[in-house]
C-alpha cells in the first residue's frame, strides 16, 4: 500500500524549506556584514584607540603583538647607558618589559592615543616616578625631541598608520645619534592583505621600506625574519 500525503502538504513543506533557506541566507548575510563592520571598527581603533573600549583595544594589541614584541626586544639588545624611544607604545607593556629586564639609562615613548598614554602611565608608574621613563602623546611626524637624542628608536606595527612615511623616517633620523639604530617591525604584506581589518592600512613592501630608508641616509640596513614577521634594522 502506498501512503500518500494529504492534499496540499507537499507545497506547504516545500514552502517551509524555501523559507528556512532564505532565513539562513539572511542570517549569514547579517553576520557577515556585522563581522565586516566590526573588523573596520577594529582597524580604525588599532590606528588610534579611543573611547570606552580603548582599554580593551590596548590589551588586544598587547596580546596579538606579543610574539613580535618579544622578538623585537631581543633584537634591540640596548646597552646600559643608552636612551631608547618607542614610537607607538600602545598600553606601554613592551616598555614595561624593557624597563623590568634591561638596564637602560632612559626610556621614552609616544603614542597618538591619549587613552593609550593614560594606560601606559598607570602600568609604568614606578618607572616614571624613578625617572627611568618618560611618556607623552605625540606623532612620529613631529617628534618632540632634540636632534641626536636617542641611541635606539623602535616601532612595532605602526608604519601602516603613518600619514607621511618619508616625514616619519626623516624625524627619526633627526632624533637619532650618529651610529644610532632604528628597528621597524612589521608583518609581511601578503599576510596583512588577508585580514579584513587591514583594508584601510597603508601596507608596504619590505623593499619599499628599504629604499626609503636609504633615501634618508640610513646605512647599513639589515633584514631579520621570523616566520611572517620582519624587522628592519637601519643605522644612521
Amino acid at each position: 500500500m502506498i501512503s500518500q500525503s494529504p492534499p496540499g502538504k507537499e507545497p506547504l513543506e516545500a514552502g517551509n524549506m524555501a523559507y528556512k533557506r532564505e532565513s539562513i541566507k539572511w542570517i549569514l548575510t547579517i553576520s557577515t556584514r556585522r563581522d565586516t563592520m566590526f573588523q573596520q571598527w577594529l582597524g580604525n581603533q588599532l590606528k588610534h584607540p579611543k573611547g570606552p573600549l580603548s582599554k580593551w583595544v590596548g590589551k588586544y594589541m598587547q596580546k596579538g603583538n606579543d610574539e613580535i614584541n618579544l622578538w623585537t626586544i631581543d633584537l634591540l639588545d640596548p646597552g646600559v647607558d643608552e636612551a631608547l624611544l618607542e614610537v607607538g607604545i600602545g598600553n606601554g607593556a613592551t616598555l614595561n618589559r624593557i624597563a623590568s629586564s634591561k638596564k637602560v639609562r632612559k626610556i621614552y615613548g609616544i603614542d597618538l592615543s591619549e587613552d593609550m598614554i593614560k594606560e601606559a602611565v598607570k602600568l609604568n608608574k614606578k618607572f616614571i616616578e624613578d625617572g627611568i621613563m618618560e611618556l607623552q602623546q605625540g606623532n612620529v611626524l613631529f617628534l618632540p625631541y632634540k636632534e641626536s637624542t636617542f641611541d635606539t628608536v623602535f616601532s612595532v606595527h605602526t608604519i601602516y598608520f603613518w600619514t607621511d612615511i618619508d616625514r616619519g623616517l626623516s624625524e627619526i633620523h633627526r632624533v637619532l645619534k650618529s651610529g644610532g639604530k632604528l628597528f621597524l617591525s612589521i608583518t609581511d604584506k601578503s599576510q596583512m592583505e588577508q585580514m579584513e581589518r587591514t583594508k584601510d592600512f597603508h601596507l608596504i613592501h619590505i623593499e619599499e621600506i628599504e629604499k626609503r630608508l636609504s633615501n634618508h641616509l640610513f646605512q647599513p640596513i639589515e633584514l631579520h625574519q621570523k616566520g611572517m614577521h620582519w624587522c628592519i634594522e637601519a643605522t644612521k
